[in-house]
C-alpha cells in the first residue's frame, strides 16, 4: 500500500546511508600508497582492495535483491549498514593484507545490500507523485559519496593516518544505522516473498534485465573514464593538482545531471527518451576528448559534457525499477538486476581502456569502445520503450 504521503525525514536517512557507502568506495585511492607501505602489499593486492566492491556487486547484485525481498528491505538495509560498520572497523586494526581483504568483502557485501535495498524502501516512504523524483535524485549517492571521501580523507589521513579514517567511517556508519533503525521503526512494508518460486514472474519481465544492460553499457563508459582521467588529464599538461581537480570536476558535473534527470522525470519526461539522450551525448563526446587534433581545452569541455548529460540515464534506470517490478514486494528484485549490471560494467570499463591504450599506444585507440557502448546502449533503450509502450508503462 502507497504512502498517503512522503516521509521526508526517512528520504534523507536513506540518501545518507546510499552516500556513506559510497564513501567507502571513494576512501581507498586516496589511502592506497599509505596502506601498501605499512602492509607490505604487492600492487595486485592492492589493486583488489579498491576493486573488490565491484567484484562482489557483479556477482551477487540480483542475489542480494532476492534476500532484500524475502526478508524485507528494511531489515536489510539495517544488515548492509551494520556490515559497512563492522568492516571498516575490521579492516583499521588489519595487521596484514589478507585481513584487510576480508574486512573489504564484508564491506562489499554491506554497500551491495545498501545500494539493492535503499531504493525499494524508498518506494515504501515515498507518495507516488514523488517517486520519480526522489528514485531520479538517489542516483547522485555514488558520486556524491565517492567525491566527498576523496575530497576529504586527505585532510583526515594528515591528523589520523589511514586507520584513523577506517574508523572514522566505521563511527558514521554505526550512527546512520542507529538512525535508520530508530525512524523506521513501525513503519508498514510489503510482505516479504514467500518462495523462491515466486520470482519467476520478475525473472520474466525483460524490462528489468534490459535496465540492467543498459546501466551496464552506462558504468563502462564512465568508470573507465573517470579511472583515467586524472592520467590522461596530466598528459594534456594540466599537472598534478590539475588532474585531480579536473576529476573532480567531472564528477560534480555528472551529478549535477543527475539532478537534472529527477526533475525531468517528475515533469513527465519519458524515461527511454533521457536513456537515448544521455547516451547519445556520452558517444558523441568520446568521439572528440580522446581526439589529438583538438586542443586540450575543448577536449576537457567534451568530458564535462559526457559525464553531465550522462547522468540523466542513472536517474531514469533506478526511477524506472517500481514500472517494471510485478508488485511492490518485488523491487529490490529489480533493483539487484539493475546493480548488477551496473557492477559488471564498472568492473569490466577500466581494464578494458587501460588494454586498448596499452594495444595501440596512445589514448586516442580507446576512443572506439565508447561510442560502441552508446550504441548498444541505445538499442536496448529503443528496445525498452516498446515493452512500456505495450504495457502501458
Amino acid at each position: 500500500m502507497s504512502p498517503v504521503r512522503t516521509r521526508w525525514p526517512i528520504v534523507a536517512l536513506a540518501f545518507a546511508a546510499g552516500i556513506a557507502g559510497a564513501m567507502q568506495v571513494g576512501k581507498v585511492p586516496p589511502a592506497l600508497n599509505p596502506i601498501r607501505i605499512e602492509l607490505g602489499l604487492s600492487l595486485v593486492t592492492a589493486g583488489w582492495v579498491a576493486s573488490l566492491f565491484n567484484a562482489i556487486g557483479a556477482a551477487a547484485g540480483m542475489l542480494t535483491g532476492v534476500v532484500a525481498d524475502r526478508l524485507g528491505r528494511r531489515k536489510v538495509v539495517l544488515l548492509g549498514l551494520g556490515a559497512l560498520a563492522i568492516g571498516s572497523a575490521l579492516g583499521a586494526l588489519a595487521p596484514n593484507g589478507g585481513m584487510l581483504l576480508f574486512s573489504r568483502f564484508l564491506e562489499g557485501i554491506g554497500f551491495i545490500a545498501v545500494a539493492v535495498s535503499v531504493p525499494a524502501l524508498l518506494t515504501e516512504a515515498v507518495r507516488p507523485a514523488d517517486q520519480r523524483l526522489v528514485l531520479g535524485w538517489f542516483a547522485i549517492y555514488m558520486g556524491t559519496g565517492m567525491g566527498a571521501m576523496m575530497a576529504l580523507s586527505p585532510a583526515i589521513m594528515t591528523g589520523f593516518g589511514w586507520r584513523g579514517l577506517w574508523l572514522a567511517n566505521a563511527g558514521l556508519l554505526a550512527l546512520l544505522l542507529g538512525a535508520i533503525g530508530w525512524a523506521t521503526a513501525g513503519m508498514r512494508t510489503p510482505p516479504p516473498v514467500g518462495r523462491l518460486a515466486e520470482l519467476s514472474p520478475v525473472l520474466a519481465r525483460p524490462g528489468a534485465w534490459l535496465l540492467g544492460a543498459i546501466f551496464g553499457c552506462y558504468t563502462l563508459q564512465w568508470m573507465a573514464v573517470m579511472a583515467w582521467l586524472p592520467s590522461y588529464a596530466g598528459e594534456l599538461g594540466l599537472g598534478a593538482t590539475g588532474a585531480a581537480w579536473a576529476g573532480a570536476g567531472a564528477v560534480i558535473v555528472n551529478i549535477t545531471g543527475v539532478l537534472a534527470g529527477g526533475v525531468l522525470l517528475h515533469r513527465g519526461v519519458a524515461r527511454w527518451l533521457l536513456i537515448v539522450a544521455a547516451l547519445l551525448a556520452m558517444g558523441l563526446s568520446a568521439l572528440g576528448f580522446f581526439s589529438e587534433a583538438l586542443p586540450a581545452a575543448l577536449r576537457y569541455a567534451l568530458v564535462a559534457v559526457f559525464s553531465g548529460i550522462g547522468g540523466l540515464l542513472p536517474a531514469a534506470c533506478l526511477a524506472a525499477a517500481p514500472a517494471h517490478a510485478p508488485s511492490a514486494r518485488d523491487v529490490g528484485l529489480v533493483n539487484g538486476l539493475i546493480n548488477q549490471g551496473s557492477n559488471l560494467g564498472t568492473l569490466a570499463g577500466p581494464p578494458l581502456m587501460a588494454a586498448l591504450v596499452t594495444c595501440t599506444g596512445s589514448w586516442s585507440g580507446a576512443g572506439p569502445l565508447l561510442p560502441a557502448m552508446a550504441a548498444l546502449g541505445i538499442g536496448l533503450a529503443w528496445w525498452l520503450r516498446r515493452i512500456e509502450a505495450r504495457s502501458g508503462r
